[in-house]
């Protein structure tokens, strides 16, 4: 029995822990262009139906999507950029290089408050996604910016690991404190036919007697 309960799990467990890591909190996806706030998310379209923001799960081809949520961005110029992130100081260190990916500028959000494009993502990493947002008379300029993870990347590895060692962790506890229900049947057992060779003992002194 308690090699079963482990088997389910060692079974079980790795897809809670891929649950619990693809459940993001919308919280975790809003992020501030200016006094404005917009979300990120992201999904790769035949390959899962899960929605991605701050880990992307796979290289490939990948549609983004950002929402505004203050009807003020509507009117104004929108542009991104997809931006490498090798932990340099300012997002326009090296901009030309380190861009891969541009969305011009326009007013994607006049209509409908979100704008999508897909871009294909070729090495797993680190990214960030720069917004901007600028007024026609070019008098207010907002930036916002967002990070986020494509593949497994090493931070993405650490935080498997962690889970990983907190899983274990749990198995084991669960294994210790198992009943230990198969170790005292062997002692039932062993007492029966115990107290049935008495018995027998006993019936054979009888019969010596009356003889």
């Amino acid at each position: 029995m308690r090699i079963i309960f482990l088997l389910f799990l060692f079974c079980v467990f790795p897809g809670v822990l891929s649950a619990q890591i693809k459940a993001e909190h919308p919280r975790n996806c809003i992020f501030n262009v200016g006094p404005t706030e917009m979300m990120f998310s992201a999904f790769q379209e035949g390959k899962t139906d899960a929605i991605f923001c701050q880990h992307i799960d796979d290289v490939g081809s990948t549609m983004i999507i950002l929402d505004a949520r203050q009807a003020e961005l509507n009117d104004m110029n929108i542009e991104a950029f997809i931006i490498k992130n090798l932990n340099q100081k300012d997002w326009r260190d090296d901009l030309i290089a380190n861009t891969v990916a541009i969305l011009p500028a326009d007013k994607y959000l006049k209509r409908k408050n979100t704008v999508s494009f897909s871009h294909q993502f070729a090495k797993e990493g680190n990214y960030f996604i720069i917004v901007k947002a600028t007024s026609d008379n070019g008098l207010k300029e907002y930036i916002g910016q967002y990070g986020f993870s494509v593949g497994e990347s090493d931070q993405w590895r650490l935080v498997l690991g962690l889970l990983a060692l907190v899983g274990g962790g749990v198995v084991f506890l669960a294994w210790k404190s198992w009943p230990r229900r198969l170790d005292t049947t062997p002692t039932q057992k062993g007492a029966v036919e115990a107290l049935q060779r008495a018995e027998t003992t006993e019936e054979n002194s009888e019969i010596m007697r009356e003889d």
